[in-house]
């Protein structure tokens, strides 16, 4: 062998070594093609539940509580209705009375009323009205001309009563009759299924 064949056998060696490797563009085309990574953040699932349920608990805090005022506003309602009306029918038997029924009469009368308000007119009516309508033979009777409700709760209202008073002294033709008008502020307060008068004030 000569020194160009060895010199060219030796340039052929060096051109087979500059071959280019396949798995350099392998690699290079797989990191091309990879997705690039999720990254979470620590807690954020957890926070994310936590708001959810934030959000729940205040709509169903809302909505009971929209439902509560509904039924306390239903509650009030029925108090003025029920109230009123008794008011309208109680006033007349509490202030009205005949000398001749005069114990019948003033039984009646406070049968109407409750609480405290019981006992205090209990005492006016044996101190003052029994005497007086005794004595001097007084006999009084009272009707509604108008009544409104002033204030409302589930259990007190307050109702402004209109009244017409018919008064006769004395027995027969001999008797003095005089009509007056008055309002009184009245007091309302539940007693067992019904309303009853826990206060009177003339005004």
């Amino acid at each position: 062998m000569n020194i160009k064949s060895i010199e060219r056998h030796d340039e052929d060696a060096e051109e087979a070594e500059v071959d280019v490797d396949p798995t350099e563009d392998i690699e290079s085309t797989e990191d091309e093609e990879s997705p690039a990574p999720v990254i979470r953040r620590p807690g954020s699932s957890r926070r994310t539940v936590l708001v959810a349920l934030f959000v729940v608990l205040v709509a169903a805090t809302c909505a009971g509580f929209a439902t509560l005022q509904t039924s306390r506003a239903a509650d009030v309602s029925q108090a003025r209705n029920e109230a009123l009306a008794a008011a309208k029918s109680r006033v007349p038997v509490l202030l009205s009375y005949e000398n001749a029924t005069i114990d019948r009469d003033l039984e009646a009368a406070i049968g109407q009323t409750t609480g405290d308000f019981h006992g205090d007119y209990q005492k006016i009516l044996d101190d003052v009205v029994r005497p007086a309508a005794t004595d001097r033979k007084i006999s009084t009777s009272a009707s509604v001309s108008g009544a409104g409700v002033v204030s409302a709760s589930a259990d007190e209202v307050v109702v402004l009563v209109f009244l017409t008073q018919k008064t006769v002294t004395g027995n027969g033709g001999a008797g003095r009759t005089s009509v007056t008008g008055s309002r009184v502020e009245v007091t309302m307060s539940p007693a067992g299924a019904e309303w009853k008068i826990a206060g009177l004030r003339p005004l």
